[in-house]
């Protein structure tokens, strides 16, 4: 299989998280029956995913240090709040312990990402190692977000299509909605720049992955305008 090299530039998150604006009553009239909801606190900047990526494929390392940051993967990103990773060394890793309490990672870490790309189905999935977990938090300004390009356009009459869902195998039809069991890892999606995003709570040699082309996300899966 072809791999490509590419290096990953690291960008400035904007501090500010700024609300979307609402479709018009008028608007509302003649269009889907869509609640319009504004981008959830702490989520970076949906502007920064604006590379393209090979179609065959896109590998790559980077490092992670304890100020965190924002790194692009071809037109993926992840964010890292500062101090938002636990220790792999000495913290538990598994489905049973995402929201264990946990040391904070204090050196830098380096990770490998493969990230794939079914012109088929049109999911995308990036598979990240080492494992590791993130830091359990409550506080919206110390989550870790997965942000992925939805490869076409969405819209209102499809946007419940598209999904961010765990792959603990690497398979893709083995992938898990771990938002139908904890809420805070629904996905978002956004109407005007056609990026999927999540919080997520895990790192291992899992893929994440967008498009889901077979049953819609619905009740997990939230516009944004």
């Amino acid at each position: 299989m072809f791999r490509s090299n590419r290096s990953f530039m690291r960008l400035t998150l904007t501090a500010s998280v700024a609300l979307l604006a609402a479709c018009s009553a008028a608007d509302q009239a003649v269009a889907p029956a869509v609640s319009h909801t504004a981008r959830p606190a702490g989520a970076p900047s949906l502007d920064v995913i604006t590379n393209s990526v090979a179609p065959d494929s896109l590998s790559a390392d980077f490092t992670v240090t304890p100020s965190g940051g924002m790194f692009s993967l071809g037109n993926n990103a992840v964010y890292f709040p500062a101090n938002s990773i636990c220790d792999p060394a000495t913290s538990s890793y598994g489905p049973d312990h995402w929201d264990e309490a946990c040391t904070p990672l204090d050196h830098a870490i380096d990770f490998h990402a493969e990230v794939r790309r079914d012109t088929l189905s049109g999911a995308t999935w990036v598979d990240f190692t080492p494992a590791v977990r993130f830091v359990p938090t409550d506080d919206p300004n110390q989550v870790v977000w997965m942000l992925m390009k939805a490869g076409t356009d969405v819209t209102t009459d499809n946007y419940t299509s598209f999904g961010m869902q765990w792959m603990p195998t690497g398979t893709p039809d083995l992938a898990v909605d771990e938002a139908t069991t904890d809420p805070d890892l629904k996905t978002y999606v956004d109407l005007d720049r056609d990026v999927v995003f999540r919080r997520v709570k895990h790192f291992s040699g899992y893929i994440v992955f967008t498009a889901k082309s077979d049953a819609g996300m619905l009740d997990e899966t939230i516009p944004l305008f």
